[in-house]
């Protein structure tokens, strides 16, 4: 009796002294809820709260006059009962873990948990919403990752999307709320060197840049100076034991500045399962990574407006986005940027110094990741994707940087850019992406190399020359490749601006030949009449005539297809001079001049002129003597024209015939174009004629085509028929849409006339 009695006032001892720590009535409440047995008339409550006092085994025997054995059945008992309670799973709950379970399930009360975070730099984190799920996802209990690397260039926000996401742990942590990772102490250490303020590139003198200076910090952040004062050789397993009691989120912030990186990578690889990694670097580690790129720009234009807030400085949405342009979306260099303005430089100085190699934000960003592969493939390799300014794909960058002939020396150059972050693989495109600021910095260290930068812009120029004879040309021959010059548009224009501006004219003159039909028919080339009349004035001073001839064709056939009387008079001109040097150029391109003659004459209804300028077409396309393939592309327009003026006579009948034997000839030699055009012609003889059924096959036909080719001038031709169809027949809504798109087409292609008759089909009821 004297036992029980004794061992009653112990059991209120304990639970004087757990009440002060522990929310020990809702927890024996929940325990009976859950398993449907009583705890607090039972042993196993006396139990308990000496467990939860701290004690072993033996002094819960002793202090309550028990035999181990049977006490170690109740223990094992009550282990069970709180894997029910909280989910763990079976026989994981210990002695030596039950308290952090209880813990982390938020039984005890108010124990804030340690941690050594550095305060944020921001008052709210901006973007960054996927990555950021991610990450908090890996860090669950449940899931299986146990090292996690965030892995990015210099300044992309690495550190940031990492504390971030440790403060939403650490606020669940201590309050026992919402979802989010939950861990009894959160440690950051960090081997960063360098930190960029708007002023300059500061030093860091602090850092745990070893194992041993690491260890230092988890011996603090925890409170446990054992850790210190053991041997060296000791420290690490004396860490294991410490951290394999709670649940630990450990940050390891810039390994790549870490001395002893494989001392390091093994420890935190050989860490306890309770405890996460997270580890940031700048050169990716194949330990699951989360790769970080440039903010979007919604992203960064709220990112613009938050710091100019919290600077007090008014920026204009012009602003804005060129700031955006200007870092490429790089948080870093957006804080900078407006950290600068805020110390009173204007924008215009900030963002030239952005572009600078020299300027704080390149070397901080680039250098120490570009010292390291220099003068080796991948730096030449950076170096040469830096001059596309549109992704290029791996052939073209291996042939510009010299290294066809070295394959694995560019699969694995391009491996290490990418492992430095420098570049991007597009898993879709399959294209290499570079930001505008490593891109600004390659550059700069492009210009450094005099000798390479010459060998490297001659390959550029000769692999697009390539590129174009293989995908370009006339459309009756390559029409089909067209969509693989759309995809090199970018790196063409940049290639024939920079062989303008080096005065390389060959080159701008063979380039240009070979895009001509593709940026006339297929692209909007704006500046196309400015590429012509250079290269008219270059070909003339050269004493080029046949390419001058070329040239003035090419020219004329815009003028004619704008239509204003000022660009008809303007190509009169320019073809009655090219006629006088016609001896200089082929057969077949005098044809061209000729078809040219009646093209303007037919704009000027002067069909009697017309008619003559086809005869003449027609005969020095027989005297040509071509091969029956180029004959017949040849003869081709000498039969659509003279259809064409017979559909401004009325004489549908003649029309209709004579485009039917064009799209007889086209489809001998599989000129699609023409036959869309064709049909184009049946169509609207359709509508003059009544025929409503037969113009809506034609023009839906038509139409499908023309939408697949990406023919800017066909798709607006057959929206304007589309649109005198349905105001014939169909929706007067549909006729005022397809007619708005088909004005705004020939707006584009800078097609006046047509344009002003689709202004006047619009005004009309």
């Amino acid at each position: 009796m004297s036992d029980e009695s004794e061992g009653g006032n112990l059991s209120e001892t304990w639970y004087q002294k757990v009440l002060q720590d522990w929310d020990i009535d809702r927890l024996l409440t929940d325990l009976e809820s859950r398993i449907q047995k009583r705890y607090r008339q039972n042993t196993k409550k006396d139990l308990l709260l000496g467990l939860l006092c701290g004690y072993s085994l033996t002094k819960i025997s002793q202090d309550l006059y028990r035999d181990n054995a049977g006490v170690r059945v109740v223990l094992s008992n009550i282990y069970r009962d709180i894997e029910t309670l909280t989910g763990e799973p079976d026989n994981s709950v210990r002695s030596s873990n039950l308290i952090c379970i209880l813990e982390r399930h938020g039984y005890r009360r108010g124990v804030a948990v340690p941690h050594n975070l550095p305060s944020p730099t921001y008052t709210e984190f901006i973007g960054r919403e996927a990555d950021m799920k991610k990450l908090l996802e890996r860090l669950l209990p449940m899931h299986g990752a146990h090292m996690i690397t965030v892995h990015g260039i210099g300044g992309v926000g690495k550190t940031a999307l990492v504390l971030a996401a440790a403060y939403v742990c650490l606020e669940a942590s201590n309050e026992n709320s919402s979802d989010a990772p939950k861990f009894d102490a959160i440690i950051f250490t960090s081997a960063k060197q360098q930190e960029l303020i708007p002023d300059m590139i500061l030093q860091r003198q602090q850092g745990q840049r070893n194992l041993r200076e690491i260890f230092r910090v988890i011996a603090n952040a925890l409170n446990d100076s054992t850790i210190i004062q053991s041997p060296p050789n000791d420290q690490f397993e004396r860490v294991r034991q410490c951290l394999s009691k709670q649940r630990t989120l450990l940050i390891v912030d810039n390994m790549d500045t870490i001395e002893d990186r494989d001392e390091v990578i093994e420890f935190l690889y050989n860490l306890p399962i309770c405890v996460k990694v997270v580890i940031t670097t700048r050169e990716r580690i194949a330990l699951l990574p989360i790769s970080l790129r440039n903010l979007p720009l919604n992203d960064g234009l709220q990112l613009i407006q938050q710091q100019a807030e919290e600077k007090g400085i008014t920026i204009q949405d012009e602003d804005s986005s060129l700031l955006y342009d200007r870092t490429g979306g790089i948080p870093l260099a957006i804080v900078y940027a407006l950290g600068q303005v805020s110390s009173g430089y204007s924008l215009n100085f900030v963002l030239k110094q952005l572009a600078s190699a020299t300027g704080d934000v390149a070397r901080f960003c680039f250098e120490k990741s570009v010292q390291n592969i220099e003068g080796q493939p991948p730096h030449k390799l950076l170096m040469s994707l830096a001059i596309f300014p549109d992704s290029p794909i791996q052939a073209a960058v291996a042939e510009v940087a010299g290294l066809t002939s070295a394959p694995d020396s560019v699969n694995n150059g391009l491996v290490r850019l990418q492992q430095l972050s420098l570049v991007n693989l597009n898993s879709e495109t399959k294209r290499y992406e570079m930001l505008s600021l490593t891109r600004e910095y390659a550059l700069a260290q492009l210009a450094a190399y005099p000798d390479f930068e010459k060998e490297v812009r001659k390959r550029w120029v000769k692999w697009y020359l390539n590129f174009a004879y293989r995908y370009g040309g006339e459309d009756w021959e390559n029409w089909i490749h067209y969509d693989r010059l759309k995809e090199e548009e970018g790196n063409l224009r940049a290639v024939l601006y920079w062989c303008k501006n080096q005065d390389h004219y060959a080159e701008v003159r063979d380039l240009w030949l070979l895009l001509n039909h593709y940026a006339n028919l297929y692209a909007y080339w704006n500046e196309r009449l400015d590429w012509l009349e250079w290269l008219i004035e270059q070909s003339e001073r050269r004493g080029e005539w046949s390419s001058l001839v070329k040239f003035m064709i090419r020219k004329t056939w815009l003028l004619i297809r704008e239509c204003s009387p000022q660009s008809l008079t303007q190509a009169d001109e320019i073809l009655q001079r090219a006629w006088v040097l016609r001896d200089h150029a082929d057969s077949y391109v005098q044809a061209d001049l000729a078809e040219s003659m009646a093209r303007l004459r037919i704009r000027q209804n002067n069909y009697t002129d017309a008619r003559h300028w086809l005869m003449v077409e027609e005969k020095l396309v027989i005297d040509a003597n071509l091969e029956e393939r180029q004959h017949i592309r040849y003869f081709i327009p000498v039969l659509y024209h003279r259809a064409e003026i017979f559909y401004s006579e009325g004489e549908y009948f003649s029309t209709k015939k004579l485009f039917q034997d064009v799209m007889k000839s086209a489809e001998k030699i599989n000129w699609h174009r023409v036959i869309n055009s064709a049909q184009n012609w049946l169509a609207d003889i359709a509508i003059e004629q009544g025929d409503r059924d037969e113009a809506q096959k034609l023009l839906i036909k038509g139409l499908t085509v023309a939408e697949s080719s990406n023919n800017k001038r066909r798709l607006a031709r057959y929206q304007r028929s589309l649109a005198r169809w349905e105001k014939k027949w169909g929706s007067a809504q549909k006729a005022c849409q397809l007619s708005t798109q088909a004005f705004n087409g020939f707006e584009q292609l800078g097609m006046t006339r047509d344009a002003q008759e689709m202004q006047t089909l619009l005004d009309c009821p």
